[in-house]
């Protein structure tokens, strides 16, 4: 092993780790924890405080962004699990609401006229599938699928839609990438699909990339958030790029600027693990 393909190695295995982490140490909580976005946690940095959390009991949020007036009703998960919800499939997405999630919820809401009369779905969304609910809740969108891998955070936003009235037709489904059963009856569906921090395990990037293929129809448009994370971002680029248009974007506007400035002075943060890149597909070809 080279030298470089060594530190590139031991970066991912470090990052690794720290995810795992955070599972692990919800695994080990036998009593009940605060759900509060505030409570503590393993994740030394939290969020850029894009989003306002105003709790209405029973782990139940109204959720807001920073530059929209559109608001959801949210159940945050508390995050102590047995061993067999953290057996199968990803389990991340029950932890916490991650910054991709959040920088993909903004981005959504400063470009709502991109879903207007589209057909959109949001995969691998986690317990609160947050961007996809408040795309629905802005009702430019002709239909929304909110997906995870893992029955548990479907479930929890089965409980969350029930507990808003969305102008939107809006569904949550389980939707595991690599499981054909679930992708094919999805195909050639949707004119958008959107995921935050998708990109983290190495075995799921490849079935990512088939089940965006499959679901998009012919030049419908992916926008997939997650950090540079010692090259994942990059790879997954350039697996996209046989079949889809690709554009990175690396900044937003000044808004998110100035939060990220006020992050970066945090000694926890760190950029290539925290901060969000963009990349916008667009499906090539006729099929």
């Amino acid at each position: 092993m080279t030298g470089s393909n060594n530190e590139n190695y031991v970066n991912k295995s470090t990052v690794a780790r720290r995810r795992w982490k955070i599972l692990a140490e919800a695994l080990q909580r036998s009593s009940p924890r605060d759900a509060s976005p505030d409570s503590a946690s393993t994740r030394k940095f939290q969020s850029f405080g894009l989003l306002s959390f105003d709790p209405l009991g029973q782990d139940f949020y109204i959720v807001t962004c920073i530059n929209s007036d559109l608001k959801v009703t949210v159940r945050l998960l508390r995050r102590d699990f047995s061993p067999s919800e953290l057996t199968g499939f990803n389990n991340t997405g029950n932890v916490c609401i991650w910054p991709s999630e959040e920088i993909l919820t903004y981005y959504c809401l400063s470009n709502l006229h991109i879903f207007s009369g589209k057909s959109v779905l949001e995969l691998g969304g986690g317990m609160t599938c947050l961007a996809g609910m408040l795309v629905a809740a802005s009702g430019v969108a002709a239909k929304m699928v909110l997906t995870d891998g893992n029955a548990i955070s479907v479930n929890n936003v089965q409980v969350s839609l029930e507990r808003n009235d969305l102008p939107t037709e809006t569904t949550a489904r389980v939707l595991r990438w690599g499981v054909q059963e679930e992708v094919s009856p999805l195909r050639g569906k949707f004119d958008i699909a959107m995921c935050a921090d998708c990109l983290f395990f190495d075995e799921g990037r490849e079935s990512l990339l088939y089940s965006l293929l499959a679901v998009l129809r012919p030049g419908g448009t992916a926008l997939v958030v997650a950090p540079a994370r010692s090259g994942t971002f990059q790879l997954f680029a350039s697996m996209c790029r046989p079949h889809f248009r690709v554009v990175v974007v690396e900044k937003y506007d000044g808004i998110v600027d100035d939060h990220v400035r006020k992050c970066a002075q945090d000694p926890h943060y760190n950029d290539n693990l925290h901060f969000p890149l963009l990349m916008i597909l667009k499906k090539l070809g006729n099929s």
